[in-house]
């Protein structure tokens, strides 16, 4: 049967046709908007395990990477044994990823769950002390009768928001005391969410098991999906996009774990030698933090200081020279030197996407947002150097400083 639209008008009909389609579909998600999302709740949660394992071989791929490559060079060189190298790569990658984490529960946590009750400990005694003391200061001062207020009103707000600090320090404290008594009590009081979590766990150290001894089968089949669906030079495309986030992604989460992990160690070693306290919980807290990119030294050493102010004035001092002193020697050396230009960003940039990502997505958000940042701005730099090219124009910023005067002439007016 001939089709009743003509040949010249098809393709655009068709495409009306779709965008028609689009905009129904997407009247109807608004409309349903709810019950989207709780569908989308579902499938996370169901796919957590996934996200997990997918995590967790994310960031030991480049361990089993190496040590496979140094198999393969030192015991397999005469006879190859890609599938045996594999397993030992990644048996000895887990063996060592349990040894940390055996390390760090059995030998640093009980540590830092005992500095951490000592810190609370001295600020629940600073508070009565900080009440006294607020209103000794108020009774000297002239500030609050040219305000209109008075020593009482003043000092009942206080005792509020005192009282507050009080009840969540006695929270915590009660927290920290379970925990460092009897980690079971921990797991009966949390039910049956921690063993939510458990599972979660287990099933994704598992699959990511599985991803890494295949991971090559499992590339070779989304490949063949997009051969079969897209059309060659799209699907080309999205390979090299794929490895250009995967090279950025896994440059910067491993790089900046490893850097953390360096900073941390050398936080520890250097409270040691001056003597600082609790050298170990703040440590611990200025590498975790390290992991944020250009907040997270922020983020780490302000409350440490105060921590620190509560305790030893002197030592506040010298813990605010010697981390200055730390993170210009993390983003001028020991920085650059592991990440490498994986990034690509200015600090604004760096800045804004920190800002946004952690405000839409927390913690995760704020680690995940500078690569995925960097991929969107590598992407829409590359689209923008296109069409310069296209158009005969030049692609370096500097040259728009001054446009159009900075121009050539024949490019300006061909623009």
């Amino acid at each position: 049967m001939k089709s009743p639209i003509p040949e010249d008008l098809r393709g655009k009909t068709i495409s009306n046709i779709i965008v028609v389609c689009v905009g129904i579909v997407v009247a109807v998600a608004m409309l349903h908007i709810g019950q989207l999302w709780r569908i989308v709740q579902t499938v996370v949660r169901t796919a957590m395990p996934l996200f997990i394992g997918f995590a967790i071989a994310f960031i030991l791929l480049p361990v089993v990477n190496r040590l496979e490559r140094f198999f393969a060079k030192v015991f397999f060189r005469r006879k190859p044994h890609p599938k045996l190298g594999r397993a030992l790569a990644v048996t000895i990658t887990y063996v060592l990823l349990l040894a940390l984490l055996t390390g760090f529960f059995a030998l640093l946590l009980p540590q830092v769950i005992q500095s951490l009750k000592s810190v609370v400990t001295i600020i629940s005694g600073a508070v009565p002390r900080s009440t006294q003391d607020l209103r000794d200061m108020l009774e000297d001062s002239t500030l609050l009768p040219r305000l209109g207020l008075e020593i009482d009103q003043v000092m009942v707000l206080w005792e509020d928001v005192s009282k507050q600090i009080s009840e969540r320090l006695s929270e915590l404290n009660t927290y920290t005391t379970v925990l460092a008594g009897n980690v079971l009590s921990i797991v009966r009081s949390i039910g049956g969410g921690i063993y939510r979590v458990l599972f979660h766990a287990l099933v994704g150290i598992i699959a990511s098991v599985y991803m890494l001894l295949d991971r090559e089968r499992f590339m070779a089949q989304v490949k063949k999906t997009l051969y079969a669906t897209l059309k060659r030079p799209t699907c080309e495309s999205l390979i090299r996009w794929a490895r250009r986030a995967n090279d950025i992604f896994a440059g910067f989460i491993t790089g900046k774990i490893l850097d953390s992990l360096i900073i941390g160690v050398i936080c520890y070693a250097c409270m040691l030698i001056f003597g600082i306290e609790y050298p170990l919980l703040i440590s611990v807290i200025v590498g975790v933090t390290n992991v944020i990119p250009f907040f997270g030294p922020y983020i780490g050493a302000i409350p440490s200081i105060l921590f620190l102010l509560l305790i030893n004035p002197l030592s506040a001092l010298w813990f605010g020279i010697f981390i200055l002193v730390l993170q210009q020697l993390d983003g001028n050396v020991i920085g650059p030197l592991i990440l490498g230009d994986h990034v690509g960003l200015s600090a604004f940039w760096i800045m804004l996407s920190i800002t946004v990502g952690g405000g839409l997505f927390g913690f995760s958000g704020m680690l995940l947002s500078v690569p995925t940042f960097a991929l969107l701005y590598a992407i829409a730099r590359t689209i923008i150097d296109r069409r310069l090219r296209k158009r005969n124009l030049p692609r370096e910023t500097e040259r728009y400083i001054d446009a159009p005067e900075s121009l050539p002439k024949e490019q300006k007016e061909h623009s």
